[in-house]
C-alpha cells in the first residue's frame, strides 16, 4: 500500500485548520479521496479552499462504502463513539478526534470492536505527537530534572471556542453535545500530567460555570496527587481576559518550563539545581498523521493511541465526578 486513501468525516474548522493541511504535507504517502459533513457547504468550502480531488459524498453511510482505507472524525463529541463504530464495522480504520467518546464504557466499546475487527484506531492526543511534548518527557524519563515531585500547567482564554476558535459552533458550550473545557482542554491537558509523572492516585477539581448560557464548566482548578507521590495543579478557564498558558515541572534535581518570557513563550526552559534557565530544543518527532498512516500499513512500533486516548477520558471523567461530589475522585485509567 504505497499511497492510503483518506475519507473526512466532518468538514469543521479542525478539519480545515489542522487535518487536510497535515495530510497534504504527507505527499504521497496519502490522498483525501473522499469527505463528508451534514452541511454540504463546509464541504465543497474544504473542496474548494484546498483543491481537493476527491468525492464529497451525502452521508456517511455513501463515504464507507468509497474506498478510503482509513476515516478522520472530526464532528461533536457525542457523536465519536457511534461513528466510530460505524466506521469500523465497515472496515475502516480510525483517527478520531479527542475525547474519544463522552464516557469510558463508549470508549471501551471502540477499543474492544477495532481489536476484534483487526483494524487500528488512533485518538487525536495531539500533545502526544508535539515535538516540545516529546522533548519534555524525555527529559523527565532520562532522570535530568531527578525525581518528579510537582507539574502545574495553566490554560487559559478569554472566551469559549464557539465565540473564540469557531464562531457559530454552539455544541463546544452544550453538555448534551459533551461540550464543556474540561472535555476541549483537560482532555489534554491532564492526560499530558499523567503522562509525564503516571498514574494519579486521586483527582480533586473546583469546577465552575460563569459563562450564564452554559450548562457545562468553564474554569477548572484541579488537584492531581500521583501515585508516585508527586502531585500537580491543572488550572483551566474560558473566562480570563488576559488568557496565558503556562507549564512547570520540577524535579528534585531541576525544573522544567515552557510558556515563559525567557522562552519567547513557546521553547522549553531548563533549569539545573537551581541553576539559570537555558533553552533546549524539542527536535523533531512524527506527527499524529504520519502516525496513523504507519498504523493503517501495520508498521511495528507503533504505539497504542487508542490506551491513550482512554487515559485522557478517564482523567476528565474524574475531574466532572470531583467537580460534582466536591470529593477527591481516583481515575480510572
Amino acid at each position: 500500500m504505497k499511497c492510503v486513501n483518506i475519507g473526512l468525516i466532518g468538514c469543521g474548522k479542525i478539519t480545515s485548520c489542522a487535518h487536510v493541511p497535515a495530510l497534504l504535507e504527507l505527499g504521497k504517502k496519502a490522498r483525501i479521496s473522499a469527505i463528508f459533513d451534514l452541511n454540504e457547504k463546509a464541504a465543497k468550502a474544504l473542496k474548494e479552499k484546498y483543491s481537493l480531488d476527491c468525492k464529497i459524498c451525502s452521508s456517511v453511510e455513501e463515504l464507507l462504502e468509497t474506498d478510503a482505507n482509513g476515516v478522520i472524525i472530526s464532528t461533536p463529541n457525542h457523536t465519536h463513539c457511534p461513528l466510530t463504530l460505524q466506521s469500523l464495522n465497515a472496515g475502516k480504520n480510525v483517527l478520531v478526534e479527542k475525547p474519544m467518546a463522552v464516557n469510558l464504557k463508549d470508549a471501551d466499546k471502540m477499543i474492544a470492536l477495532a481489536k476484534k475487527k483487526g483494524l487500528y484506531l488512533q485518538v487525536n492526543q495531539s500533545l502526544r505527537f508535539n515535538a516540545s511534548y516529546v522533548k519534555i518527557k524525555k527529559l523527565i524519563e532520562s532522570g535530568t530534572i531527578g525525581k518528579p515531585l510537582h507539574i502545574r500547567c495553566l490554560r487559559a482564554s478569554a472566551s469559549s471556542p464557539d465565540k473564540g476558535w469557531s464562531p457559530g459552533a454552539t455544541w463546544f458550550t452544550q453538555k448534551s453535545a459533551g461540550g464543556g473545557i474540561i472535555m476541549d482542554i483537560a482532555v489534554h491537558m491532564a492526560d499530558m500530567m499523567g503522562w509525564y509523572f503516571g498514574k494519579p492516585a486521586s483527582i480533586c477539581s473546583v469546577n465552575r460555570k460563569r459563562i450564564e448560557k452554559n450548562n457545562v464548566p468553564d474554569s477548572v482548578t484541579a488537584l492531581f496527587d500521583f501515585e508516585n507521590g508527586a502531585t500537580g495543579v491543572l488550572e483551566l478557564s474560558w473566562t480570563i481576559p488576559s488568557g496565558g498558558g503556562l507549564l512547570e515541572i520540577y524535579g528534585d534535581k531541576g525544573t522544567i518550563r515552557m510558556g515563559f518570557a525567557e522562552a519567547n513563550a513557546g521553547g522549553i526552559m531548563l533549569s539545573l539545581d537551581g541553576g539559570k534557565y537555558k533553552s533546549r530544543k524539542a527536535g523533531k518527532t512524527k506527527n499524529s498523521y504520519s502516525t496513523f498512516i504507519d498504523g493503517i500499513k501495520g508498521k511495528t512500533g507503533v504505539p497504542t493511541p487508542e490506551e491513550i486516548g482512554r487515559h485522557a477520558l478517564a482523567c476528565c471523567m474524574a475531574i466532572e465526578k470531583s467537580g460534582e461530589t466536591g470529593k477527591p475522585v481516583k481515575a480510572n485509567v
